[in-house]
């Protein structure tokens, strides 16, 4: 039997020619005028939609697999983070999930730009800068994506034949990045030529993303000076800014008012059609409260990164309490993270079940004992009630079912508040999930201009306007070393949960020491308060002094110094189909 029929008949394979359809003839053929070329792009940004699994946001899966997060035991993300204590396989469903998605994406753009070759001369020259240039970023978009996951990669700028597939190499990451900056200078012209606003519309791409794009693929080389330029565009263009309220950037009414243009790309979700919806927040509702979810967790590592409201870490501020670690914090915690103590509003009923659903339900936050504290809306006050997953004590009585805020293979004790909506049901969350903003490329531009020992007033204004939106004290120092920590700090904290983690951590060559070491959480006992941790050279967090006093029912040790683990394995269906242009990466072989 030939090898492609062959390939067309494997399971294996169905999934290498879903993400590169061989027939491109029907956009060849269909892309002949404005409303044509409009839904081709349609098709374009309908690829971009990332998922895993179900209605997960893809990144904010992948950022479970870093230091900042803990998804519970046994799931793709999970083996990920475990490295060599895993199992980390070749075909890890959510690293195949990643490639998969990308190279759809590049296809479907692909399509697209051939096809609208056709029907040039039927549209006006503006409406097909713009539409040529929304493409060009989203097929971008999708590369930058797999050269920081997978390293070198084809690269395809057309639709390819079977001919083309079966013998196609990886090209360099620095080939493939020269590539994109002429596409992404080119969708720059395009956009200015069409006049396009500074964003189109909710979940379209824009000139700002195209120069934001630029900039992480520049860093990703350490082109710096690449890097600064971009960025500083975007600056200087004054067309973006910082929403004044933090939370607002994670509530659906915030999104849709987008108040000074922060959120430049996200993915966004219907309003007026039930699916698809945004499960990213479901999964960190806690056991102990109604229609709950969890099993998508905060990590210590997140929590002990933010600094005290002195604007010093934890480990050198006067003001920091071990007994009481959600006091006097960066307000980006408690907006972020719900931590023992705090009161949690959910809506988890889309009707109300009085005394303590009225549709929403007020929690405070307990893991050290067996009793929820819940909000009687018919007494107004807070009632005990006995019974309560989430208790650290819970799986020793053989009642708690393990994925808790607490349990072996769930959390250490903490859960997300970030992109939690009261105003919503919690189970049809509409909230898009952010994926480019614009304190992005003020610290990407802070990054680039420190990494060419710039570090002058416009890379303190970049960084202290991000400081300053949470009431954080401004720094002042021009010192390269010192500034490198500080952005690195101010990353981790600004953007957790956003699935910007893995690329901050690849590009930075700490993965491996960031992401090893013992799953660690929460006091165990809150009356021994743990001690505060160390922090390396490149600001990781150690628990040899304190990891008998937190928990640690995971049980868990991550181990990821390997240098494999530098990049992910290339998905097994590809090397099987293509073994000479499509070699493995370095130890997965």
């Amino acid at each position: 039997m030939p090898l492609v029929a062959l390939l067309l008949l494997t399971s294996g394979c169905e999934k290498f020619l879903d993400r590169k359809p061989l027939d491109a003839s029907s956009s060849t053929n269909f892309l002949s005028n404005t409303e044509e070329m409009e839904l081709g792009l349609n098709g374009v940004y309908g690829a971009a939609f990332w998922q895993f699994p179900n209605n997960t946001p893809l990144l904010f899966a992948v950022e479970a697999s870093t230091d900042l997060a803990i998804k519970r035991g046994g799931n793709a993300e999970d083996q990920v983070a475990l490295g060599n204590a895993g199992p980390f396989l070749v075909n890890n469903a959510l690293v195949n999930t990643c490639w998969s998605n990308a190279f759809r994406l590049i296809q479907r753009a692909n399509q697209q730009l051939k096809g609208m070759e056709n029907g040039k001369a039927n549209v006006p020259a503006a409406t097909y800068d713009r539409i040529k240039a929304e493409t060009l970023v989203l097929r971008a978009w999708a590369y930058f994506h797999l050269l920081y996951m997978f390293g070198d990669v084809p690269f395809y700028k057309a639709p390819p034949t079977v001919e083309e597939i079966l013998s196609a190499k990886r090209m360099p990451v620095a080939q493939v990045v020269a590539e994109l900056y002429k596409d992404l200078d080119e969708s720059v012209v395009g956009f200015d030529n069409a006049r396009a606003a500074a964003v189109l519309a909710n979940g379209r791409v824009n000139k700002g993303v195209a120069l934001g794009i630029k900039a992480k693929l520049a860093l990703l080389i350490k082109d710096w000076r690449t890097a600064a330029t971009a960025t500083k565009a975007v600056i200087d263009g004054g067309n973006y800014g910082l929403n004044p309220s933090y939370p607002n950037l994670f509530l659906l009414a915030g999104q849709q008012a987008n108040v000074n243009r922060e959120i430049m790309f996200n993915q966004a979700y219907p309003t007026d059609l039930l699916d698809p919806q945004n499960w990213g927040p479901i999964l960190g509702v806690p056991r102990q409260v109604t229609n709950s979810q969890s099993s998508h967790f905060p990590s210590q590592a997140l929590i002990d990164r933010y600094e005290s409201r002195d604007g010093l870490r934890i480990d050198q501020s006067p003001v920091y309490d071990p007994a009481n670690p959600r006091l006097n914090r960066d307000s980006r915690l408690r907006w972020t993270i719900y931590m023992p103590g705090d009161t949690m509003v959910y809506n988890t009923l889309k009707t109300p079940s009085l005394p303590y659903v009225q549709p929403k339900e007020r929690t405070i936050f307990n893991i050290h004992s067996n009793t929820r504290f819940r909000f009687n809306w018919t007494t107004n006050r807070f009632d005990a009630v006995t019974g309560n997953n989430d208790w650290i004590g819970a799986q020793a009585s053989g009642i708690q079912w393990q994925v808790s805020a607490t349990g072996n293979i769930g959390g250490v004790g903490y859960v997300w508040r970030k992109y939690i909506d009261s105003t919503q049901f919690i189970w049809e969350i509409k909230t898009g999930y952010i994926l480019m903003r614009y304190a992005d490329i003020l610290l990407t531009y802070a990054e680039a201009k420190t990494e060419l020992n710039e570090v002058d007033a416009s890379v303190l204004t970049a960084v202290n306007a991000v400081r300053a939106r949470v009431g954080q004290p401004a720094v002042t120092t021009t010192a390269q070393a010192a500034m490198r920590q500080i952005i690195r700090r101010e990353r981790v904290v600004e953007f957790a949960g956003e699935g910007l983690r893995l690329f901050d951590l690849r590009r930075w060559d700490i993965y491996g020491e960031a992401n090893s070491g013992p799953i660690v959480g929460a006091a165990f006992n809150p009356a021994v308060a743990p001690a505060t941790p160390t922090f390396s050279a490149n600001e990781v967090p150690n628990y040899s002094n304190s990891i008998n006093e937190r928990i640690r029912f995971r049980n868990q040790t991550r181990a990821n110094a390997d240098p494999r683990y530098k990049l992910w394995p290339i998905p097994q269906f590809e090397v099987d189909a293509n073994p000479t242009g499509m070699p493995q990466n370095p130890g997965w072989q």
